[in-house]
């Protein structure tokens, strides 16, 4: 009896991103490179913010007769190179980069404006804002140079400087590199903003995990798995099917990318 090649599971967020710095989730070798905006970034948290969904991802099981060289996400550390894939990411390699990149990685991020002009950024939501509901989430979230501070009239005036953890206090800015551990970050805080008068401070704070970084936390993930059992033609329709976006791979790359990871690892089709 025919039966289906593939399942579809919620993954935690949390954990997909891990998987992808362990390197237990990687992508095609031929998939195209990381290349999402700042703006896109912006919105792509917001949404994981307000547990929007963001849309499902497709992926492959190794193992099986179709084989591609693969590779970490863009980002990843060195040692997720000598790891064996169990997951490759057919579809959904931008916004899982570029979870990873901001939430995870715990480095600036080399992104490009919607200009396309080269920029590192770190991002941060603005407590104040994310609580406002007259304030649209986007609005909320944060990029700022490598160095922390915003400046304008051509860099001689300081507009908000989070070059140290107590100008992220005094300032409600919450870093995007801590939304899965957020306990240190709260008890400086609440050592920060301590006493009776500052009540109302630490509340806002409370709210603030309570409405948006626990929907980091808690947010799941739609997978699609196909199986190792999956044929390379049905592979081959499928990445065409859900990859929209950027230059299209055609049949050819397709074929030769398999051949390559074939021949690497010393097997005859």
């Amino acid at each position: 009896m025919a039966g289906s090649t593939f399942q579809t599971n919620p993954f935690d967020l949390h954990k997909l991103l891990e998987d992808c710095k362990s390197g237990s989730l990687q992508l095609p070798d031929f998939q195209r490179s990381w290349v999402w905006d700042e703006e896109r970034i912006k919105s792509l948290i917001a949404s994981v913010s307000r547990a929007f969904p963001i849309g499902a991802l497709m992926s492959l099981e190794t193992g099986g007769d179709v084989n591609f060289k693969p590779r970490p996400v863009e980002g990843a550390p060195e040692s997720a190179k000598a790891a064996a894939p169990q997951i490759l990411l057919l579809d959904g390699q931008q916004r899982m980069t570029s979870l990873y990149q901001v939430t995870l990685r715990g480095q600036v991020v080399e992104t490009v404006t919607p200009r396309k002009k080269k920029v590192r950024r770190w991002f941060y939501i603005d407590i104040r804002k994310a609580l406002d509901l007259s304030v649209e989430r986007e609005e909320a979230i944060i990029g700022v140079p490598e160095d922390k501070v915003v400046r304008s009239d051509f860099g001689r005036e300081t507009v908000l400087d989070l070059s140290s953890v107590e100008q992220e206090y005094a300032s409600l800015m919450y870093p995007l590199s801590q939304v899965f551990d957020w306990d240190r970050w709260q008890d400086g805080f609440d050592k920060r903003w301590r006493g009776d008068n500052n009540d109302h401070t630490r509340e806002v704070f409370r709210t603030f995990k309570r409405q948006v970084l626990e929907n980091f936390k808690y947010y799941r993930v739609p997978v699609i798995t196909l199986d190792r059992s999956t044929s390379k033609e049905a592979v081959c329709v499928v990445f065409e099917k859900v990859n929209t976006g950027g230059k299209p791979l055609d049949a050819f790359e397709l074929v030769t990318a398999m051949y390559a990871a074939s021949i690497a690892k010393g097997l005859v089709w």
